[in-house]
C-alpha cells in the first residue's frame, strides 16, 4: 500500500461541489469562495450509492447538475473531475467547495514518519533529451510536409518503386553488404535548421561492424579517444539481438528502400553539434524521415534506413564533452525509440496513410524504450514490475525505464493541465507521460493477453486512422470508457482498495510502487481535500483531470455542476469520475 494511500487519505470532510464550464482557458486558477448552494439550479439530486470499490461514471453534463453521495457514516470517495473532450487542449474550469476538518490526513502524516522506501532518481539528462529530440521532430514535420497528400502519395510511389527494384536486387545477389573498414559517404540534416532537407552536409564513414540487422558505421570526423571495437560490437550485439528484435515483434518490419536488408547506425559528431554548449537537453541521435523521401522532394534524402546517432567527444570539440560510457549508455533508449518512428513512418508513407499525430507517435516511441528494456531484462511484456524489478540494474533502469516513470510523474504533479494528447507533445514532458502512460494502460486492458501484447501495438502502427481515433478503433471502446478505466487507475491503482474492478488498474506496472521510487517515497498525484468553508477553482484540460477527496460523517455529500449562469451544464466533456474508497 503506498504511504499516501488514498485509503489513509480518507479525510473526514463534507464536501459541496460546484463545477462550471468555460473553453480555451490555459492556466489553473486557485481561489477562494463560499456559499454554493447544493443544487445551484434547483433539480433533484441524482443518487448515487456505491459499495467499497464501486465506482461510477457520470458522462452526461446534465446529468451533472445535482449528485446526492448516499449518507454513510465514514465513507470515502474519491471524486475525479473529468474532461474526456477529444478535441486536444480544449478546456473546461470547475469550481469546489469544501468545510471537511482533515483530522485523518493528520494521522496519514504521523504513520509516513515510520514508512521506508526503496528510491531511485532517473537520470535528469535523459528526460531533457526527449525534448531535444521532439524539438527536431517538429523540424522533420514542417520540412517534408507531413500533411500534405501529395507529398505522402510522392513518397509512397518512390518507396514501392525503391522496395521492388532494390529487392530483387538483394535476392538474386547484386546488392552486397559492406565489409569492416569500408569508407561510405552519407548526407547528415543539420538537427538545428528548420530546412533539414536543405541544410546538410556530405560526411564519410567508416564502417565499424556488420550485424544481421544493423550496420554500425562512424564518421571520419569523430574525435580520437571513442569507441573501441568491444564497443562497436557490443552495440551491434544488443540492436540485433534485443532492440531490432524487440521493436519489429511489436510495430512492425521497417521498409527497405536501399535493398540491402540491414539499419544503418550513423555515429557522426554532427549530431553533437545540435546541442549548443551547456544546454539542459541533449540530443542523443534522431531518425530523419527525409531519407525514406525521393530526392526530389528532400535533397538530403540517403534513401536508406539510417540513424544519427552521438559519437564520445572526450575533450568537447563539437560540444559539451561526452564520455565514452556516457554516449554507449545514452544511446540505447535513443535507438529504441528512434526504431519505432523509423518503422511507423515507412509503414504509413508504405500505405499511404496520414503521418501519425505526434502525441501518438511519440507515446508508442517511449512505450518502445519500455519494451526493449523488459525484453533485455527477461521480464515479459504483461509481467507486473515495481521499483525493485527495474531498479536492479541501474543502466537499464535509465536506459529504458526511468525515464518514462520521470515523464509521468510530471504529468501526475498537475494532471489536469496537459492531457495525454495534448497538441505541445513535441516538447512537453508531462504530455509525453501521460501518452505514454495511456498506451501502456490501453495494452495491459484491451490486448487480450496475458504474456504478448504485440498484435495490439502493431496494429497501432498500422493505423490508418490517427490520433485518439487509432486508439478508438484497435481498443474498440469508446473515448469515454478509455478516458474512466485510465484517469482512474492513475489514483486507484495498487492503493488499496477492496473490490477494485480490474479495469481501474494497471496490470503490468505497480504504479504506486515505481512512481514511489522516483519521488522520495510519496506518490505524486495530488489528492486535493479542502479546508472548512473554502472553495477552488481549476481548469482541466482534454484527457486530464483533477483530482478530490471527500468524506461523510452522517450526512450526504452534494455535488452539482452548473454553468456560470446557473443553467445546467452545457460543455461535452465534463464527467464526474466517483470511487467510493471506504
Amino acid at each position: 500500500m503506498r504511504p499516501t494511500s488514498i485509503v489513509a487519505l480518507a479525510s473526514a470532510l463534507a464536501g459541496v461541489f460546484a463545477l462550471s464550464a468555460c473553453s480555451n482557458s490555459t492556466e489553473p486558477g486557485n481561489h477562494s469562495k463560499s456559499g454554493f448552494a447544493p443544487c445551484p439550479s434547483g433539480a433533484s439530486p441524482v443518487t448515487v450509492s456505491l459499495p467499497v470499490g464501486g465506482v461510477q461514471v457520470l458522462g452526461t453534463p446534465p446529468s451533472l447538475d445535482c449528485v446526492s453521495l448516499s449518507a454513510t457514516s465514514g465513507a470515502t470517495y474519491v471524486v475525479v473531475a473529468g474532461n474526456a473532450s477529444p478535441t486536444p487542449d480544449d478546456t473546461m474550469m470547475y469550481s469546489i467547495s469544501d468545510s471537511g476538518s482533515g483530522l485523518l490526513a493528520r494521522m496519514l502524516k504521523d504513520r509516513l514518519l515510520s514508512q521506508q522506501r526503496t528510491t531511485v532518481a532517473p537520470a535528469a539528462a535523459g528526460l531533457f533529451s526527449s525534448m531535444a529530440e521532439g524539438r527536431f521532430r517538429a523540424r522533420e514535420s514542417r520540412a517534408l510536409h507531413l500533411t500534405d497528400a501529395a507529398w505522402r502519395r510522392a513518397a509512397s510511389s518512390n518507396m514501392l518503386s525503391l522496395s521492388r527494384t532494390r529487392g530483387v536486387a538483394r535476392i538474386s545477389g547484386a546488392v552486397a553488404l559492406p565489409s569492416v573498414g569500408d569508407t561510405l559517404s552519407y548526407n547528415v540534416p543539420d538537427a538545428t535548421s528548420d530546412s533539414v532537407c536543405t541544410d546538410f552536409t556530405h560526411q564519410r564513414a567508416v564502417v565499424k561492424a556488420v550485424g544481421a540487422h544493423g550496420i554500425i558505421v562512424q564518421d571520419v570526423t569523430a574525435p580520437s579517444g571513442g569507441f573501441t571495437t568491444t564497443d562497436f560490437n557490443s552495440l551491434s550485439a544488443e540492436f540485433d539481438s534485443d532492440i531490432y528484435a524487440a521493436d519489429t515483434l511489436h510495430f512492425g518490419q521497417p521498409s527497405d528502400i536501399d535493398g540491402n536488408g540491414h539499419v544503418l547506425l550513423l555515429l557522426t559528431p554532427q549530431v553533437n553539434a545540435g546541442t549548443k554548449r551547456g544546454s539542459q537537453g541533449v540530443l542523443n541521435g534522431f531518425f530523419f524521415g527525409g531519407d525514406l523521401f525521393p530526392p526530389s522532394l528532400c535533397p538530403e534524402s540517403n534513401q536508406a534506413e539510417i540513424f544519427y546517432l552521438l559519437v564520445p567527444d572526450p575533450t568537447g570539440k563539437f560540444s559539451d564533452a561526452r564520455t565514452t560510457s556516457d554516449v554507449r549508455q545514452s544511446i540505447r533508449g535513443t535507438i529504441a525509440h528512434e526504431f519505432q518512428h523509423m518503422i511507423n513512418l515507412g509503414v504509413r508513407i508504405r500505405d499511404n496513410a496520414p503521418d501519425e499525430a505526434t502525441w501518438m507517435n511519440e507515446g508508442l516511441s517511449h512505450f518502445a524504450e519500455e519494451i526493449v528494456g523488459r525484453r533485455e531484462d527477461g521480464f515479459s511484456d504483461m509481467q507486473p514490475l515495481n521499483i525493485g524489478d527495474v531498479a536492479s540494474n541501474l543502466d537499464d533502469f535509465n536506459a529504458f525505464y526511468g525515464q518514462n516513470l520521470g515523464r509521468f510523474r510530471e504529468y501526475l504533479f498537475h494532471p489536469n493541465r496537459y492531457g495525454a494528447i495534448s497538441v505541445y507533445a513535441d516538447t512537453n514532458l508531462a504530455v509525453r507521460g501521460a501518452a505514454w502512460s495511456l498506451l501502456r494502460w490501453s495494452a495491459d486492458q484491451y490486448a487480450n493477453s496475458t504474456s504478448s501484447i504485440a498484435p495490439f501495438t502493431r496494429a497501432l502502427v498500422a493505423g490508418p486512422d490517427t490520433g485518439l481515433d487509432n486508439l478508438v478503433a484497435r481498443t474498440g471502446a469508446p473515448v469515454d470508457s478509455l478516458m474512466a478505466g485510465w484517469l482512474m487507475a492513475n489514483v486507484a491503482d495498487d492503493a488499496g482498495v477492496t473490490d477494485l474492478p480490474v479495469r481501474f488498474t494497471y496490470k503490468s506496472w505497480d504504479m504506486t510502487s515505481a512512481e514511489e521510487g522516483i519521488n522520495n517515497g510519496q506518490y505524486p498525484l495530488p489528492l486535493i481535500s479542502l479546508a472548512a468553508d473554502s472553495a477552488r477553482v481549476d481548469t482541466v484540460s482534454s484527457t486530464a483531470a483533477q483530482y478530490y477527496i471527500v468524506s461523510s460523517s452522517s450526512a450526504a455529500i452534494v455535488l452539482g455542476a452548473v454553468a456560470p449562469d446557473g443553467t445546467p451544464l452545457s460543455f461535452a466533456g465534463a464527467r464526474l469520475y466517483i470511487l467510493r474508497v471506504q
